[in-house]
């Protein structure tokens, strides 16, 4: 999909750069907007079909907006068109996690909360859903030794997708 994208963005200043009499642009480097309102369409297009994977397990990437919050390991798995998440985190010190905010988390049922399970090697795991891939999605951790909610972005990696047996 990253490639997708840098072959539309070259493409659209290759056009500009030319002079396109199709093309109403007040300075070379502006992109025209037509072209803008297509190329928003596709990436938004890419984004709300990336859940389109076929069923199975799947190695993938998770980045993180904090250190504090590393991911170590992640199976993504696909079923019916729903996403799930078993992430493996490098530390002990969050009893669970809630996909949305803290606001969020602080008012919502403890039924709504993603609870750590220890799995074979002591690491603790937690199986969440997910909604979309390359995308910021909010999560929030609850500190054990604080007693208190962190607010985390996550951005689930396509491009790093591997099929699991």
């Amino acid at each position: 999909m990253k490639k997708k994208l840098f072959l539309c963005l070259c493409a659209v200043m290759m056009l500009s750069a030319c002079g396109n009499s199709a093309v109403n642009t007040t300075s070379s480097t502006e992109v025209p907007v037509s072209l803008q309102t297509e190329l928003q369409t596709e990436l938004s297009t890419q984004i709300a079909t990336s859940a389109e994977w076929q069923n199975g397990t799947y190695s993938i990437a998770v980045q993180s907006s904090s250190s504090m919050f590393r991911i170590v390991d992640c199976q993504l798995t696909v079923k019916d068109g729903k996403m799930s998440a078993v992430m493996t985190l490098s530390g002990k010190g969050y009893e669970k996690l809630f996909m949305g905010t803290s606001q969020q988390a602080e008012k919502s049922d403890e039924t709504a909360y993603c609870f750590f399970q220890e799995n074979a090697d002591g690491k603790y795991t937690y199986t969440v859903p997910v909604e979309k891939l390359d995308t910021e999605i909010d999560c929030c951790a609850f500190s054990i030794k604080k007693q208190k909610w962190y607010d985390r972005k996550l951005v689930f990696q396509s491009d790093t997708l591997t099929k699991k047996g």
